[in-house]
């Protein structure tokens, strides 16, 4: 029995190898569509799509625009939080990919909205999504306050 797990231990790590290795890296206009589009996401499958294609890009700039779209949906389109938990439960990576844009490149007014928002207005079946965006939310603003920041 020990050997059987073993040899499936090493078959998925083998897998994971092969197919993380065939991840294409972005290209020089990849890297520019995911800068200029991050910024501009105004629905989560907007954001999903773009998601989909461009996170394994890894691009400081446009990294700051998806948390800046992150934010205008969480905040401005609150009430769609039901359809970012549909596309979460499909793509855990997804999520991860949203609630780690929850953080301190944001104005803060945001992120203590969005905190507000888990906390007072979470639609009765969304309470561990909801638990997860203030715990990010918190983290974005204990952060800013440890580097001192005085955005508002």
């Amino acid at each position: 029995m020990q050997k059987v797990l073993l040899l499936l231990f090493a078959v998925c790590a083998l897998s994971c190898g092969v197919a993380r290795a065939q991840l294409k890296p972005c290209s020089q206009a990849e890297n520019l569509q995911a800068e200029n589009e991050a910024v501009t996401l105004r629905t989560w499958d907007a954001l999903y799509k773009s998601y989909r294609l461009y996170a394994r890009c890894n691009n400081a700039d446009a990294a700051e625009g998806y948390s800046e779209s992150v934010a205008r949906i969480l905040v401005d389109r609150w009430e769609t939080l039901h359809r970012f938990s549909e596309l979460a439960v499909r793509d855990k990576g997804f999520r991860e990919f949203v609630l780690g844009h929850v953080d301190a490149t944001l104005d803060m007014t945001d992120v203590r909205t969005i905190r507000t928002n888990a906390i007072r207005r979470c639609p009765a079946a969304l309470g561990e999504l909801c638990k997860d965006l203030r715990k990010e939310a918190e983290a974005a603003i204990q952060e800013d306050a440890s580097v001192g920041n005085t955005k508002q």
